[in-house]
């Protein structure tokens, strides 16, 4: 219990503290624009490490983003920060973000984010970590995501 209480801290740090990225492409038929993609680099021991980004949806289709892959990571999920009515903080996967037609969806720190588990290797500053996006309808669209320093609050701090 205390082993998965302590992963539980830790991943909550992680996800706490705040990669710049900006690029608009598509999957398949649907406008998708990755805005101000960003992680912080984490400490040489670390498993576990945050990815954070805007997701914009420019078409006229509904996306449903499903997973995300990253070669570093042996879990990769979509997470969402959530508080109970006591008052305590934590963290549950979620199986997808919708992002309807014309829509913003912001991943940041405190909210909604991708969560990566088990790293082979830490997530060193100035480096880039290559983030695949999973979507609904079998397209994948790939981001370079740029590792910011440690104690970054996001791309513009």
């Amino acid at each position: 219990m205390r082993r998965w209480f302590a992963l539980g801290i830790v991943i909550l740090n992680v996800a706490l503290w705040p990669v710049v990225a900006v690029s608009q492409q598509t999957t398949g038929d649907r406008d998708v624009a990755v805005e101000a993609a960003w992680a912080r680099a984490t400490a040489p021991d670390s498993k576990t490490g945050a990815v954070y980004f805007t997701l914009r949806n420019t078409g006229q289709s509904r996306i449903d983003l499903i997973g995300v892959r990253a070669d570093r990571a042996s879990i990769e999920t979509l997470h969402k920060t959530v508080n109970d009515p006591q008052g305590t903080t934590r963290m549950s996967a979620t199986a997808e973000l919708r992002v309807e037609p014309g829509q913003t969806v912001v991943l940041e720190p405190g909210s909604i984010h991708v969560m990566l588990l088990d790293l082979e290797t830490p997530l060193i500053e100035g480096k880039v970590l290559p983030l695949r996006l999973k979507f609904y309808d079998g397209d994948d669209l790939t981001v370079d995501v740029p590792i910011l320093a440690p104690d970054a609050e996001g791309p513009t701090g």
